[in-house]
């Protein structure tokens, strides 16, 4: 019997060591903390840039979660410094379920957009709206807009597992809505432009945006430059002028930031030529954009005005302060000519 007795306490012992080593948290006493459990929240902004620009762009985020019926259930939010860090995430306090994330980020200080609410009863009610003012019956918007992003995450399902640990991490990814677009003026017999010669302004109803970034029905939104400079810069060896000996070439930039750009939009660029009253470039705005395309991969219309933050065109304007339409358009550094059945 004592032999019989000394078996089962080894065989017990055994089982016990076992259960010890085994991973995760089967071996469950009033001494042991439960298994820790958590659903986080990363977040990513790269599209055409080279690496995440998430932490040198992003100033804030807010985010919120839905159920499947669709009801708010958690939000979150962070801003300052601590978004520049690597391991940067939110953690939530969610349990078990599948849920959809809606995030704005950029909203903190922002002075250019509104949030219709921070405490939404259902996701339609994270409605964003630009602010404009009201000049001669127009709405005007001639201000650097600062950084709006959007990101959508849906469909997350997270199961709570109590015998072992369960962290889960999601990365939302974000879009830009706001682009900078800079259009510059060269004068090709390298006499001087008077910024008082010429303005420019970009129209497009994009000024309001629901909760997945679709576009709003919203008034047309007249876009004037932020900021102007006149310069001198030297032409190239390869650029086409009308006179070879011409080395130097007058510019005027002007800066204009927008809302989000769509494929299907009727944004206009206009330059107008102020003293006689005459527009010297009216074009479809999107059209040229997507010009250079194809540049960048085989990608999508819409998917490639997304991606795309930052653009760069450059008319060239002859003796008469005409466009010079066959030197063509250089958008974003590319060459390119322009549509003729695009002028409007």
């Amino acid at each position: 019997m004592h032999i019989k007795i000394l078996k089962k306490t080894s065989v017990f012992a055994g089982l016990l060591y076992a259960s010890i080593m085994l991973p995760g948290c089967s071996l469950i006493t009033e001494d042991l903390d439960p298994c820790p459990e958590e659903l986080r929240l990363k977040f990513k902004y790269a599209y055409l840039k080279e690496t995440d620009a998430f932490g040198y762009e992003v100033n804030s985020i807010n985010v919120w979660a839905f159920d499947q019926q669709g009801l708010p259930v958690w939000s979150g939010s962070a801003s300052g410094p601590q978004l520049k860090e690597e391991d940067f995430y939110i953690q939530t306090t969610l349990g078990e379920g599948i849920y959809d994330f809606v995030a704005w980020c950029g909203l903190d200080g922002n002075e250019s957009f509104d949030l219709a609410t921070y405490t939404p009863t259902s996701k339609t009610d994270l409605e964003v709206k630009m602010r404009t003012i009201e000049e001669d019956n127009k709405h005007i918007s001639k201000t650097r807009l600062q950084g709006l992003y959007h990101g959508t995450l849906e469909n997350v399902e997270y199961k709570a597992d109590p015998l072992n640990s369960n962290i889960k991490e999601v990365t939302v990814t974000l879009m830009k809505d706001t682009k900078d677009i800079r259009i510059m003026l060269q004068h090709l017999d390298g006499t001087e432009i008077d910024n008082r010669d010429f303005s420019v302004t970009i129209t497009d109803a994009n000024s309001e945006y629901a909760w997945n970034n679709a576009l709003l029905p919203s008034p047309i939104v007249t876009y004037e430059p932020w900021n102007t400079k006149y310069g001198v810069v030297t032409a190239p060896e390869t650029q086409e002028v009308e006179t070879r000996d011409i080395t130097t070439i007058a510019s005027l930039l002007f800066e204009v930031s927008t809302g989000r750009l769509m494929e299907d939009s009727d944004a206009i660029l206009t330059v107008h030529r102020n003293w006689d009253n005459r527009d010297i470039i009216r074009i479809p705005l999107v059209d040229y954009l997507l010009l250079i395309r194809g540049y960048y991969g085989n990608i999508p219309d819409q998917e490639y005005l997304d991606l795309q933050d930052d653009y760069s065109m450059v008319f060239f304007i002859d003796s008469a302060s005409n466009w010079y339409i066959a030197a063509g358009i250089y958008i974003n550094g590319w060459a390119v000519v322009p549509p003729q059945g695009n002028i409007l």
